[in-house]
């Protein structure tokens, strides 16, 4: 403790120090103020009125030149922008005609499409046609060759009961049954004799003379009756 200094001395070099800057401070306030008033009397020396007005036609000159360069500025882009789109146009023109040229060629081929397809499906219905009517005229050719008026037209009959019902053997045919016979151009009604079963009736006895030809012949009408 009795080594280190006393607060008087540690204090004494800064209080130097601030005397001293507390002493050449009014020199330096009246230095600057001085620097200071010489910088503004040469600038006010420079701010005349004819200085002004030279400041503001300078001023105004440029305003003027740029005002020049800005609409020059503006016709120039102007001129690009329009010189763009006229080229803008006129591809767009372009590309509007070949288009519609491309559209033409499409609608063209699709109609000579659809003509070969027309002509096509004509063909196709018109051999349909042809096969269906081949077909029509052999199923009436086989019905015809079937149908048991062909064998009407070959000298036969066709023997029905008074029920409409075809009589398929003699025994069938009471006594005095009435009886309907269709030939080729026509019908008949007819009447059965008495005697004619008894004749089958003998026949089927086992006797040894031999079968009427009557009713053989109407045996056999009633037998082709028999495919309907």
């Amino acid at each position: 403790m009795r080594a280190l200094p006393a607060a008087g001395e540690l204090l004494a070099i800064p209080r130097q120090r601030l005397d001293g800057a507390g002493a050449a401070l009014p020199r330096a306030l009246k230095a600057n103020t001085h620097a200071h008033f010489r910088r503004f009397a040469q600038t006010s020396a420079r701010l005349t009125v004819r200085v002004l007005r030279g400041q503001v036609a300078q001023a105004k000159q440029r305003l003027t030149v740029s005002g020049e360069r800005m609409t020059h500025s503006a016709r120039s882009l102007l001129r690009s922008r329009r010189d763009r789109y006229a080229g803008l146009a006129i591809r767009l023109k372009a590309s509007k005609l070949s288009n519609a040229q491309a559209q033409r060629q499409t609608i063209a081929r699709d109609r000579e499409r659809v003509q070969r397809l027309a002509e096509r499906a004509r063909r196709a219905l018109a051999m349909a046609m042809q096969r269906l009517e081949a077909r029509v005229a052999h199923s009436g050719q086989l019905l015809a060759a079937l149908s048991y008026r062909g064998v009407l037209a070959r000298g036969f009959a066709l023997v029905r009961d008074e029920h409409g019902l075809p009589v398929h053997t003699a025994t069938a045919i009471g006594p005095g049954a009435r009886l309907d016979l269709e030939f080729a151009d026509g019908r008949v009604a007819a009447t059965a004799d008495a005697d004619r079963p008894a004749a089958t009736s003998t026949a089927k006895s086992g006797a040894s003379e031999p079968k009427p030809a009557t009713p053989k012949r109407v045996a056999k009408p009633v037998g082709q009756g028999s495919l309907f």
